[in-house]
């Protein structure tokens, strides 16, 4: 008789009713108290391999309410063979279509952020990345670049180029013309391609603002907050301020009728303080959404330390429970991270890789070289390829056969890596030495993280199950609901 267990999964409360996250389907169930499944959970017997009679021999109701049940955990997949067939690592991986492209425009910035990653005189220097900081994109390039775009899309009919920099703005000629090239690609091979880019907001001129509009692109702007948090770091090369002269400029941009939410992004630095404060100042200027992430580095003068890691989550959650009343309400809070987090639980989304680097999703440099991802870029361990002379296809399989989850052997088992997968290559490169490594440093973090929006999501489950699905379609998803068990 075939030996079942139950699947890997956590349980959580939220409001007083349970719920059971099922971390290899990324489902999430309501357990209902007094409930026969709930009485499986609980008993000995989930905690070893058992038969169906086993189970049959704790539950109550007639044979049929029993095969009814079981049937239900067996197609729900909360119960799972004693031994599961060993996944036998991929020797080939087939073709899979691109469907972003991040180039970068130009390596120069006018700015002279002491913490930036591209910054050659902080501790990326130590990764012996190759870069000429004042090249800038040509536009054969980029156009060789956008053919690569949609020769390798293969049947995707949606499409997102990113211009990234250094200040992308700076290069806004060649953006522009790029953009018209892209729009003359897509309409002849009967694709749409959308815009992204990611500026530090203090070349949106009236020309720029306009261009932004026009053409529909999705902006993120680099800003740590209100003036004295922000000007600590992001300065001028001569050391001057920039807060005022990027405040203006973003008020006129956000005064506008944007065709794409404007979304602000804030590097949280050493001693970064009062959360909710930057964050309700940044929605107050007009931004959409605001997102938070401490800085990568391992420069002390700007890592958060343990203690300020632990302050920051507190003001997660803190903002978690604004959010939640908010949400009751039918009103939203542009928290992104927490935002992103639902999302993922709600779509039921589980990872084998962190992110779509090396996946969907390639960077390119000023010269045409392929990078696994835009904070990789010149780093020689992520390069794989150029779209010239085409991708490096065993550097690329080798890596996606070791980046996998199933490489992780520090990963094996935990609750949470269906959704986190190990973190960030670019994170784990600075902070572990290798990017295939998991962000082992955050990892604790990362799951506390994950089980506040695990119990936001069961309050919002059983409070305002349409929110859940608002959210999903904000992000351009199919609404979804799971149904309960």
């Amino acid at each position: 008789m075939e030996m079942m267990k139950i699947a890997d999964h956590k349980r959580f409360q939220a409001n007083g009713n349970e719920f059971v996250f099922m971390t290899q389907t990324g489902s999430i169930f309501e357990i209902e108290t007094g409930s026969e499944t709930q009485a499986i959970l609980n008993h000995d017997i989930s905690q070893r391999t058992f038969t169906k009679q086993d189970v049959y021999s704790i539950l109550k109701g007639t044979r049929s309410d029993k095969d009814s049940l079981w049937n239900d955990l067996a197609k729900n997949r909360v119960l799972a063979p004693q031994e599961l067939p060993e996944n036998k690592p991929l020797q080939h991986f087939p073709e899979i279509p691109l469907k972003t492209l991040v180039l970068h425009v130009t390596e120069a910035c006018n700015l002279g952020c002491h913490y930036c990653y591209h910054n050659p005189e902080n501790t990326n220097k130590s990764l012996g990345l190759n870069k000429t900081p004042d090249l800038s994109m040509e536009f054969k390039v980029a156009k060789k670049a956008v053919d690569f775009l949609f020769e390798h899309s293969r049947g995707l009919e949606e499409l997102v180029l990113v211009f990234f920099g250094g200040e992308p703005l700076l290069n806004l000629n060649l953006i522009s013309k790029t953009v018209t090239y892209a729009n003359e690609k897509a309409r002849e091979n009967a694709k749409t391609i959308e815009y992204a880019m990611t500026t530090n907001g203090t070349l949106l001129t009236d020309k720029a603002i306009h261009f932004l509009n026009e053409n529909k692109i999705g902006t993120t702007v680099s800003l740590d907050g209100l003036e004295a948090v922000h000007d600590r770091f992001r300065q001028f090369p001569d050391g001057s301020p920039s807060y005022k002269v990027i405040l203006p400029k973003i008020k006129k941009f956000l005064g506008k009728e944007n065709p794409k939410p404007v979304v602000a992004r804030v590097t949280l630095a050493k001693d970064a303080k009062d959360i909710s404060r930057t964050l309700y100042h940044l929605l107050g200027l007009g931004f959409s959404e605001v997102g938070f992430a401490p800085v990568t580095t391992m420069d002390t003068d700007f890592q958060l330390d343990a203690h300020q890691m632990t302050s920051l989550l507190e003001q997660f959650v803190h903002l978690s429970e604004t959010f939640i009343n908010l949400a009751l309400k039918d009103e939203f809070l542009g928290f992104t991270n927490l935002v992103d987090l639902l999302v993922t639980l709600h779509e039921g989304e589980v990872k084998q890789y962190p992110c779509g680097a090396g996946i969907g999703m390639f960077s390119v440099d000023p010269k045409g070289g392929l990078f696994l991802c835009q904070r990789l870029t010149h780093d020689d361990s992520a390069r794989m390829g150029d779209i010239f002379d085409g991708l490096d296809r065993e550097k690329l399989g080798t890596f996606r056969l070791d980046a996998g989850l199933d490489k992780k052997s520090d990963c094996k088992g935990c609750w949470a890596a269906s959704i986190c997968a190990g973190g960030c290559y670019h994170e784990a490169k600075i902070r572990e030495g290798d990017l295939l490594l998991p962000n082992l440093h955050y990892c604790q973090w990362i799951k506390t993280w994950i089980a506040t929006g695990l119990n936001v999501y069961g309050r919002l489950m059983k409070q305002a199950p349409s929110f859940l699905d608002k959210l999903s379609m904000l992000r351009g998803h199919e609404p979804l609901f799971n149904p309960l068990v």
